[in-house]
Formats: C-alpha cells, structure tokens, sequence
C-alpha cells in the first residue's frame, strides 16, 4: 500500500497517510469513530460491514491472494500431503487470529474444508491452532519464519504473497494448498460517506494498471485472479486517509 500511495501521488493525487493493522481491528475503530476516508481489507465483509451501517459506500474488490503453508523443510511437506501432515498431533500450527484478522478467518475456512473432507480433523486443528499475530492482544515480535526458527512452531499459515518471501530459504518450505481446501481470498475497498474526491480517485487507481502491477510484484494477484508462482513447493491491511 505505501507503494501504490506513492505511486498514486506521483500521478498526481493527494497526499497519503495510511494506518497499518489488521483489518477486523481496523474497522473496530473505525465504527468507534476514528476518521478515514478509505478503508482496505484483505476480505469484503469487513468493507460491507462499514456500507451496511452508513459509515462508508463503493465496496469492491481491488485484489486476490491465496493461503500457502511455511513449513519446516525436514516435514517434507507437499502440495499433496498436507492433510497428512496437519493430522500429526505433533505438528504445532501457527495461525493468525480469526475475527481480529482475515488472515485467520481464511486459515479457519480451511479448517472447515478439510473438517468435510476428513470429518474430525478441521475441529481437531482448531483446537490445536496456535494464535499467535493478528490478534487485539498479540505480542509484537517474530514473523513466521522467525516463530518456526524460534520453536514455538513447526509450520505456519500465510498469504501466498508472504509466504514467497521465504521461498529461497533452505530451511523452510513454502507449499500452495490443494484447490479442494483453498478459501476464495478477496480484498475489499470502501470510501467514507462524504470524503473528498481525492479517496474516490484513490479507489479508482486502486483498480488502475499500475496499482495492478505493483499488487502482482507483491505476489497478490490482480482481482481477475489469474493464477501465479508461490514458492518452492508451494495486512496487513489499511485504514487510508487521503
């Protein structure tokens, strides 16, 4: 987002200044009346929500991603095991923190799907996930690969466009999850009721070639969705004033 705000003022718009966090946490706020004139999320509910009680209008969506597992090396985890490997009991899951973060929401919507293709085991990982960022009362600190260095766990759930930044490390493997477990990943825009005409020109670059261009180098894919490279074996988000 810093980049396509420097890239929006460069063509020409208004001066950016942007509030990071996760988004749930975000619209919190935002509905206990912190000002805004643009709100970015990595789902649509949290936008819809802010349309749905008058705060905001134009909701859409500007972009995609996919989840991806950074894992361990030594777990030999694939595309094709990962069910396999999650039901190990020993396995420790690191996730983000569903309803504070969609980020968590979408690793729990996992969850779900393999709960339906294996009846049992989606609970069980629930149950055992590990919490650990995205959360009102997460501790700053470690990133995933910094938790699994650490020990605190042995893989962790990401966004595909975290996740490939760890792709050439030998010790950690990043791997796509199979279609059949996949969330549908949508990120969302919506410009507060009455803002200037500068964060309607800023929703607007957001769904321009160039934002679009910044968003794939990131690893995000456009909102088309058109599928991308992740790894080697596989929001933060924002509150925009403008």
């Amino acid at each position: 987002m810093p980049e396509i705000a420097a890239a929006f003022e460069k063509a020409g718009g208004a001066a950016v200044s942007i509030s990071l966090g996760p988004a749930g946490l975000l619209r919190e706020r935002i509905e206990a009346g912190e000002p805004f004139d643009l709100f970015a999320s990595a789902n649509m509910a949290h936008p819809q929500r802010l349309v749905s009680i008058g705060l905001a209008k134009d909701a859409l969506c500007f972009a995609r991603n996919r989840l991806a597992i950074i894992a361990r090396a030594d777990l030999g985890l694939t595309t094709e095991n990962v069910a396999d490997v999650l039901s190990n009991p020993s396995i420790r899951i690191g996730t983000s923190t569903p309803g504070d973060d969609p980020s968590g929401d979408y690793e729990f919507e996992m969850f779900d799907r393999l709960e339906a293709d294996r009846p049992g085991l989606g609970n069980a990982l629930k149950s055992r996930a590990l919490q650990l960022v995205g959360g009102r009362n997460s501790q700053p600190g470690l990133g995933a690969s910094g938790l699994i260095a650490d020990g605190a766990v042995d893989l962790f759930l990401s966004y595909a466009s975290n996740a490939r930044l760890h792709a050439k490390d030998p010790a950690l493997t990043v791997v796509q999850l199979p279609a059949r477990l996949a969330p549908s990943i949508s990120y969302g825009v919506a410009v507060r009721n009455a803002a200037g005409q500068s964060a309607t020109l800023l929703k607007d670059f957001l769904l321009t070639e160039r934002a679009a261009s910044i968003l794939v180098a990131n690893g995000f894919l456009p909102e088309s969705g058109d599928p991308l490279p992740i790894g080697n074996g596989g929001a933060h988000h924002q509150s925009m004033r403008s």
